[in-house]
């Protein structure tokens, strides 16, 4: 098995997670979502190479199967978990659609994170929390907007969330996206739909096996 690279994300997961809500009574959990878009004239790459060797690689015909995994490693400590409520028959169709494409990072064969993209969306993107801290999210953002704009996409869109990674606005802001819209809802929480998957407090999500 590969061995992963140290990180500090266990010592310092109260500050990584601390803008997350804990769960309330009525199991209702609110989030603002921020809208953001950008046109190929805007884009300033930001991401310096890693310092670990990172492999891409486009998965053509992803399986469901495949995909939860991904979604589930990377989304999990950010309470991604819409995408957990399809069916696989439903969750093949998306994948198999036209504009859809996944590129997957790995390093010495351990997951670091993926870019999921739909037509001209940036549906997913994220890392493993061992490769956080590392530069490696600009430098993987940069791989997605340097695909999509190949592609052919002349607007790219995306959306984060007040749950995501602190500086995960942030981020996008720098590399060229504007922020064109917000929209504040009630989800609900999968910390208490799933109890036993989503762990609070957030530490016990840094250190749960399934979550490298």
């Amino acid at each position: 098995m590969p061995t992963r690279p140290s990180s500090p994300v266990a010592e310092r997961a109260p500050d990584l997670f601390a803008h997350q809500p804990p769960p309330r009574a009525d199991g209702r959990l609110p989030i603002i979502i921020t809208y953001l878009e950008m046109v190929p004239r805007d884009w300033t790459q930001r991401g310096r190479p890693p310092d670990i060797d990172v492999a891409m690689e486009r998965i053509a015909a992803p399986t469901a199967a495949f995909y939860r995994e991904l979604y589930d490693r990377v989304g999990r400590p950010w309470l991604w978990y819409e995408r957990r409520l399809l069916s696989d028959a439903n969750l093949q169709t998306l994948l198999d659609q036209p504009g859809h494409e996944l590129h997957v990072a790995r390093h010495a064969g351990d997951l670091v994170g993926y870019i999921e993209l739909a037509d001209d969306d940036l549906a997913f993107f994220g890392l493993t929390l061992a490769y956080l801290g590392r530069r490696i999210g600009p430098w993987l953002l940069d791989r997605a907007v340097e695909r999509a704009f190949a592609r052919g996409t002349t607007r790219l869109t995306l959306n984060t969330n007040s749950l995501d990674h602190p500086r995960a606005l942030n981020t996008y802001r720098r590399a060229g996206f504007r922020a064109v819209r917000r929209e504040t809802k009630e989800l609900q929480d999968p910390r208490v739909l799933w109890p036993a998957l989503y762990r609070w407090p957030p530490l016990g999500t840094v250190c749960h096996s399934a979550i490298p």
